[in-house]
């Protein structure tokens, strides 16, 4: 059976029963993105994306709007918010930000069609495995391409959610997916720009199109991930032969189990977070004294180097992919905060004075750090006056699965990222209402806290 018909015959499936730690695991996920979601509300871009869009006609919420707006835009919209600040979490292998666009496209859809909560988590247990199927069939090439996968893997998988939220049948979900497949696009170029925290926005928006649209009796070619002229030789290089064979659950574990999602600490590109907790690790060593560095060296993965390619930043949404930036505020005051990503952070004299001490290499991989789900750890060596070296080695980013992010550090998360932006709901009931999502009655109180209100 070929890849397109096997996917679309198991997200169809819908007498699969998923475990409660992936529930859980989901839920959690929920709540994350959620409070990046409403972090991301008076960004420039979501602000400027929401002006494009001012029709009123719809049934889906967006943070833009105080009336309700199509299913579309809202999932447009509010994957734009998700993913601005660039704080949302990372999915492995298919390298996505995977959650900034499977909430915002799942609630928009579930918000409009009266889905419940248990449903859409089901349908993002789904979409993930999807994204977890075809990521390891075409990268690391895919990426390495120079693809945003949140765009191009992303809007595959969010289509095959939407579809399951719609519960078509297995020929509804194959004709989504490839519809899904022409509608996925976005390069790393844009990286940096509004166009970048767009891209989760555009796989939202494709995923939820691309799902109605085979609703409503589209039809495409029946296998467009693997062959000639497919998706994955198109934006991969990779040919029928390439393709390894598909075990899904019951028979495998969940993807939202084996790999997990890499939540984040620190509101910057995730190709930072290896660099900045090996930085912290040495800021802690005692006799450190930022006034003595000479110079910082980071040893990154290849595609880490690349995507952090701002070693002078002019503006706040440069800095998030500036490890130069990342590593000087790391030294100077801890960990980066939302705070650190402002034109006034930025004009700072010892940032800027210690910004080009910074130094990125491409770390060479063992066979063992290149298993890893990133690709590699982070070397870093801090260089002091007296020619003294301080190093260290850093595996396994914070808010991985081997280094989750506490309790206390989510809920410090999602409250600083809501903290005005939330107009008339309480933070702390939305965070427990959100932790618990499968188990809401509707989605009234979270959908309601996405509308803009007097």
């Amino acid at each position: 059976m070929s890849l397109s018909l096997q996917l679309a015959a198991w997200c169809a499936n819908h007498t699969l029963v998923f475990p409660p730690s992936a529930v859980r695991a989901a839920e959690a996920a929920f709540t994350d993105v959620m409070g990046c979601l409403l972090g991301g509300r008076k960004d420039p871009a979501v602000v400027n994306a929401g002006r494009a869009f001012t029709c009123g006609d719809g049934g889906a919420s967006a943070v833009t709007h105080a009336t309700q707006v199509s299913a579309t835009w809202a999932a447009m919209i509010n994957g734009c918010a998700a993913h601005a600040l660039d704080f949302d979490d990372n999915f492995f292998p298919p390298v996505t930000h995977a959650s900034a666009s499977l909430v915002p496209a799942l609630l928009a859809l579930g918000e409009e069609i009266d889905a419940t909560p248990a449903d859409i988590v089901r349908a993002y247990i789904v979409g993930l495995e999807v994204q977890a199927q075809i990521g390891k069939r075409v990268n690391p090439s895919h990426y390495a391409a120079g693809w945003h996968a949140t765009s191009t893997i992303g809007t595959i998988g969010v289509a095959a959610a939407c579809a399951v939220l719609l519960r078509l049948d297995p020929e509804g979900v194959l004709h989504a997916l490839s519809v899904a497949t022409s509608l996925a696009g976005g390069s790393k170029r844009q990286f940096g720009t509004m166009v970048k925290p767009l891209h989760a926005g555009f796989a939202a928006m494709h995923g939820v199109m691309a799902a109605r649209l085979a609703a409503a009796g589209i039809t495409g070619t029946e296998e467009m991930l693997q062959g000639a002229w497919s998706f994955a030789e198109l934006y991969a290089g990779q040919g029928q032969g390439d393709c390894p064979k598909t075990e899904l659950f019951p028979r495998a574990p969940l993807a939202i189990e084996e790999f997990g999602l890499v939540a984040k600490l620190y509101p910057s590109c995730m190709s930072s977070h290896l660099g900045i907790d090996a930085l912290l690790d040495l800021r802690s060593r005692d006799g450190f004294d930022v006034a003595r560095i000479e110079r910082v060296d980071v040893h990154l993965p290849a595609f880490m180097v690349a995507n952090l390619r701002y070693e002078a930043p002019q503006t706040p949404t440069e800095a998030r992919f500036s490890m130069n930036f990342c590593a000087a505020v790391t030294l100077l005051d801890g960990a980066p905060q939302m705070t650190h990503f402002t034109e006034a952070a930025l004009a700072r004299q010892d940032i800027q004075a210690l910004m080009p001490r910074v130094y990125r290499h491409v770390r060479k991989t063992t066979p063992e750090t290149a298993m890893l789900p990133w690709g590699g750890d982070c070397l870093a060596k801090i260089t002091l006056d007296d020619h003294q070296v301080l190093d260290t080695c850093w595996t396994y980013p914070k808010g991985c699965p081997r280094n989750p992010l506490t309790a206390d550090e989510q809920w410090r998360k999602f409250s600083d990222c809501a903290t005005g932006n939330l107009n008339g709901h309480a933070l702390r009931p939305l965070f427990e209402a959100l932790s618990s999502f499968s188990r809401l009655p509707d989605l009234g109180r979270v959908t309601a806290s996405l509308r803009l209100h007097p």
